[in-house]
């Protein structure tokens, strides 16, 4: 195993390593090269290519549930979206394009997993061991800062009872397209967005189809649509009107935002136009339509837009199970009212996002991830954190989105790191951190806002909360709230050494 140190281009200019190449990443190369006009800096990612969620989430059906125009960078928008939501390949393309266009391919390192981050006290550094997966090497690296950003929906979540299953299993966030489902008789466990999407498509195909569900999601329709080529065309030569269009989707989204506090009656209409959307899309089958219904407040789990998963739910082929899976056998699901033969078993049982970055592991004044999954995520802004000096992260704690576009939340916090980076050039300074003071300052102020929140004020076993029922993933105000606290940064928050 080697020790390497990154070199300086220049004695100012700090040595950064990217973890992660999706969104997030990319955007932190971009910003690194064309605002400060870093070209020292490394971006590991443990795939083959760029693109993150994007790349590995293949499952059929697989699509974005914010509008293309809005779901890509502000500074690279593109004019020729074909639909109003794209699919997953046309945004792994957006992404690859994006990549070559800021010549971004050079500072990555594919096939890299950072096995952990520890930060060296004495050389003021973070010592970096990033595995390689075709030579099976480790190797350790020195950077001056790290940017973390592996993504969120990135490790599948598989309960282990599952495991005794003996058939063919597939889970949605690692598709394999060797397994067949023609003639099969498929069982979907979940009710999120992968599981949603994948419904549809699968019931075509299989000779039957069950999903098993204990809580169904609440289903908004999808305002979906191709774009004319006179509109693409209209975007590409007069692009201030798809600037305008951007900002008319987000101001809009923004609006929605009251639906997630605990009071507000927009939660309320909102249950009646899911309501009235199922009413329309299953108008005969009562019984389906009421199990199909959520008994939880909207909004406490992720509201999912579709208009093809309804009438799916209707065909004669396709069996909705709400009661409990008590026993996983060989080759089929025991549930308390009965057991029904599987052949083919498909995961949609979402992600192991409060692993946060696991299984990297960060150790800097202490155990990171131990101390977050023992006691509550503690961070400032959800970008960095006083136990881990020169370490910022993109999409940290409670910085997820129920409303809006999560691009706008990073290229937030991507400008709002620039700043520090920019401080720390200036002052000449090896290490910066946050204030204990700032941290405690601000979560008392997210977790008086959490209760104002539905996530705050209901149960309903979503992702969003940890073990200890903290909610952990979610911003509880709306995104131009994020744009007021991270436009400026405020430098007295931190400490500069």
């Amino acid at each position: 195993m080697g020790i390497q140190e990154y070199s300086n281009e220049t004695k100012s200019v700090p040595t950064i390593c990217i973890v992660g190449a999706g969104f997030s990443g990319l955007l932190a190369g971009v910003k690194l090269k064309t605002e400060l006009g870093f070209t020292n800096y490394v971006m590991f990612d443990e795939n083959t290519e760029v693109g993150g969620t994007w790349l590995v989430n293949t499952y059929p059906g697989c699509a974005c549930d914010v509008e293309s125009h809005l779901y890509s960078y502000s500074f690279e928008p593109n004019p020729y979206w074909s639909y109003n939501f794209s699919p997953q390949e046309e945004i792994w393309q957006y992404l690859r394009n994006v990549a070559k266009k800021y010549d971004l391919y050079k500072n990555i390192k594919f096939n890299s997993q950072i096995k952990s981050l520890v930060w060296d006290e004495l050389k003021s550094k973070w010592r970096v061991q990033v595995y390689n997966k075709v030579d099976k090497k480790t190797e350790e690296l020195f950077f001056d800062l790290i940017i973390n950003s592996p993504g969120a929906l990135r490790v599948p979540n598989i309960p282990e009872e599952f495991n005794a299953f003996k058939g063919p299993m597939v889970h949605t966030g690692a598709w394999d397209t060797s397994v067949e489902f023609d003639d099969k008789i498929v069982a979907v466990i979940g009710s999120g967005s992968s599981a949603i999407q994948l419904i549809p498509e699968l019931a075509s195909k299989a000779k039957q189809l069950h999903s098993y569900q204990r809580k169904p999601a609440w289903v908004m329709p999808r305002r979906q649509f191709k774009y004319p080529k006179l509109v693409q065309n209209l975007f590409a030569f007069l692009p201030l009107i798809m600037i305008l269009y951007r900002w008319f989707l987000f101001l809009s989204h923004e609006l929605f935002y009251p639906v997630f506090l605990h009071a507000a009656r927009l939660g309320r209409f909102a249950t009646w136009l899911s309501k009235r959307h199922a009413k329309k899309q299953i108008p005969k089958h009562d019984k389906l339509r009421e199990d199909l219904i959520p008994d939880y407040r909207i909004g406490c789990k992720r509201i999912i837009i579709s208009n093809e998963y309804f009438p799916a739910m209707q065909r004669s082929n396709v069996k909705l199970h709400r009661d409990q899976i008590i026993q996983v056998k060989p080759h089929s699901l025991v549930t308390t009212n009965g057991e029904q033969n599987v052949e083919v078993l498909i995961l949609g049982t979402g992600f192991r996002v409060q692993d946060f970055f696991a299984p990297m592991k960060i150790i800097g004044k202490n155990d990171v991830l131990k101390a977050w999954k023992t006691f509550k995520p503690i961070s400032y802004l959800g970008i960095t954190t006083s136990v881990s000096p020169n370490q910022f992260i993109l999409l940290g704690p409670n910085t997820g989105l129920g409303h809006n576009t999560i691009i706008f939340m990073i290229e937030c916090q991507m400008n709002y790191i620039i700043q520090i980076i920019t401080e720390m050039i200036k002052r000449n300074a090896k290490v910066i951190e946050v204030k204990e003071s700032a941290e405690k300052e601000y979560h008392d102020d997210l977790d008086k806002q959490m209760e104002k929140t539905v996530w705050g004020q209901e149960k309903c076993g979503s992702w969003y909360a940890d073990k200890h029922g903290h909610i952990t993933r979610m911003w509880p105000w709306n995104c131009i709230h994020y744009w007021k606290v991270t436009r400026v940064a405020d430098l007295t928050k931190f400490e500069f050494y």
